[in-house]
């Protein structure tokens, strides 16, 4: 779909620094990240989950356009996270140290049993969810809206979910509008018009507009470029 194109930055992360180990105990593969195991499906192979988390720390450099959040555009001490398309777990737990409570939210049924086993020793602030986050609450789907009902309001709510973003956003309507203090990473590259149209949802909600450093590089023949991550914040600036 799109690529982050060949920035001088990118070399400074190569796939065999990462190394593959494997918990025999519980049948699972894993690297370390901060002295801490962050576990992935087993059926993946060695040379699957390299590439996974090169790409990871790649996308999360503070220089990337896909960086979720950058050095004037982070999280505080306490907040309350979200993740929608949690995956690895990665961004997550790098920011696990400075929340208070996370919600990984993540449909796919062969990342659950990894998540579970790289979140256990923060299993008292840690929910993973096995379900979509949408426009609506159906079969394998819930809104925000409904999750969050008679739960603490999100601070911080990331999207990643390769183009259903709006969806996501549609689901949270009540939130984005009664949040005093909140910011959101939305993912804009995977549909063209994403930006201007989160842009301005967000802009009449009454949050200011900022975007990760950087463009994405989409198309081969005839290429060119899109904002990776929207930026929105209310009651703080990005």
């Amino acid at each position: 779909m799109g690529m982050i194109p060949p920035y001088e930055w990118v070399k400074d992360y190569r796939i065999e620094d990462v190394e593959v180990i494997r918990d025999e105990a519980r049948d699972l593969p894993y690297v370390t990240f901060r002295g801490y195991k962050v576990y992935f499906p087993r059926e993946e192979s060695d040379e699957e989950i390299r590439q996974a988390v090169r790409t990871s720390f790649m996308e999360q450099d503070k220089r990337s356009p896909h960086s979720y959040v950058t050095v004037n555009f982070d999280i505080e001490q306490g907040d309350v996270g979200v993740f929608i398309g949690a995956s690895d777990g990665l961004f997550c737990l790098s920011l696990l140290d400075r929340l208070s409570r996370a919600y990984l939210f993540e449909p796919a049924s062969h990342w659950i049993e990894p998540l579970k086993a790289t979140f256990e020793p923060w299993a008292d602030k840690v929910e993973i969810v096995s379900l979509a986050a949408g426009a609506n609450s159906t079969k394998g789907q819930i809104s925000l809206d409904e999750y969050f009902r008679d739960k603490a309001l999100p601070n911080y709510i990331q999207v990643d979910v390769d183009g259903a973003d709006w969806e996501v956003l549609q689901g949270a309507k009540s939130i984005l509008k009664k949040a005093k203090k909140i910011r959101l990473s939305l993912c804009t590259y995977h549909k063209r018009l994403d930006f201007q149209k989160f842009s301005n949802y967000l802009k009449k909600l009454g949050y200011t507009i900022g975007h990760s450093p950087g463009f994405f590089l989409i198309g081969v023949r005839i290429p060119y470029l899109r904002y990776g991550v929207l930026y929105a914040s209310k009651g703080n600036q990005p």
